[in-house]
C-alpha cells in the first residue's frame, strides 16, 4: 500500500487533534485490551475512552473484534492505523 493511502493529512490533523488518540492507538498496537483497561491505564474516564474508541472506529483505524459483546469488547488497530501510526512517528 504505502505512503499514499496517507496522504490525506486531515487524518493525521484529525489525529493530533485529539488528546488520547495517538495514545490509545499505540497501546491498541501493542496490546488486546478492553476500554476499561485503556482507561486505568491512560488515567482517563471510560466515557472519554468511549468516545474517543468510537472516533477512531468511524475513522477506520481501529476495529472491534467482539461487536457483540455488551462489556469486555476487544479493540485491534487496522491496517490503516498501523500506516497512521508509522506516518506521526516519521513526523
Amino acid at each position: 500500500m504505502g505512503i499514499g493511502v496517507l496522504k490525506d493529512d486531515d487524518l493525521i490533523g484529525f489525529m493530533k487533534a485529539g488528546k488520547y488518540r495517538i495514545k490509545i492507538l499505540e497501546l491498541l498496537k501493542n496490546f488486546s485490551i478492553i476500554p476499561c483497561e485503556i482507561a486505568k491505564k491512560l488515567s482517563v474516564e471510560k466515557s472519554q475512552i468511549s468516545r474517543t474508541l468510537s472516533e477512531l472506529e468511524e475513522s477506520d483505524l481501529i476495529t472491534c473484534t467482539t461487536p457483540n459483546r455488551k462489556r469486555g469488547r476487544i479493540y485491534r488497530v487496522t491496517e490503516k492505523g498501523t500506516q497512521v501510526l508509522a506516518s506521526l512517528e516519521e513526523k
